[in-house]
């Protein structure tokens, strides 16, 4: 069966704008060096996710290192036309968050993304890209302009001007329940966002294990808890990654971690 690919982590482009979105690069720290250096040289290196592929994250959010909320988090990728994909993000069993992105072998663009639990989408002109190859330690600016719409009918609700920077670093081998991973890559990323009633500013922190895509993240928006996330278990290109047998032992172990900064 031929299987449609896209390649890069679904958790930036399903971070849903003023809902899911966020994460902090708390404690995240790496040696300077002369020049960029080469971390990936394709998005299918980095993430190889295509249609009909799944991923099932436990997550928790903290306001002030207390526990506010937690539970499970389930992404699902289906293949549109002309190159471009959908995810949709249900958590504790509803749905929540979409995005439609755009993929091709050099970059990873966000077109739009709903936030659900609010009735709205965001359409960004041109499409924000998230990670473009080959992917270096050096910084990747963008800009857009985000139309905000209704889900419902379409009907326009303003507007936001909106600034991203990226940052990718070389992280230390991790270890987890899906394996040992010796070359993961750290994504730090900066949103900002800029309309009449001021500015609101989403920073998320990835950590991406070659093959797998997101293994592990952390967030928070402007006036927003927390929200740090792990992958449980996957199915990517019909293989299974992972188990997610009693997930919800999975979310109590998670309470129990101690800090949840990714590193």
């Amino acid at each position: 069966m031929h299987v449609r690919r896209w390649r890069g982590d679904p958790f930036s482009v399903v971070l849903v704008a003023m809902s899911v979105v966020c994460g902090a690069a708390c404690g995240m720290h790496t040696l300077p060096v002369a020049g960029p250096q080469q971390l990936a040289v394709s998005l299918q290196e980095l993430a190889p996710h295509g249609d009909r592929d799944h991923f099932v994250y436990v997550w928790q959010r903290t306001v002030n290192g207390k526990l506010v909320g937690d539970g499970i988090q389930v992404e699902h990728v289906t293949a549109l036309d002309n190159g471009e994909f959908e995810v949709v993000l249900s958590e504790n069993g509803i749905a929540s968050g979409r995005a439609r992105i755009r993929a091709d072998e050099r970059a990873l663009r966000l077109v739009s993304e709903d936030d659900m639990t609010r009735g709205v989408r965001f359409t960004y002109d041109p499409p924000l890209p998230y990670l473009e190859m080959p992917l270096t330690t050096a910084e990747q600016r963008a800009s857009a302009t985000a139309t905000i719409t209704s889900i419902a009918d379409g009907q326009a609700a303003g507007s936001l001007q909106v600034t991203q920077v990226v940052q990718a670093s070389a992280a230390p081998p991790f270890h987890s329940r899906l394996g040992t991973y010796a070359h993961p890559v750290l994504i730090r990323t900066v949103r900002t966002l800029q309309g009449s009633e001021g500015e609101f500013e989403m920073r998320t922190a990835l950590l991406l294990a070659p093959g797998v895509g997101e293994i592990r993240s952390e967030g928070a928006a402007t006036d927003t808890p927390v929200l740090y996330r792990e992958l449980a278990c996957a199915t990517i290109a019909g293989h299974l990654v992972g188990d997610c047998h009693d997930l919800n032992a999975r979310v109590e172990e998670l309470k129990g971690a101690g800090s949840t900064h990714v590193q």
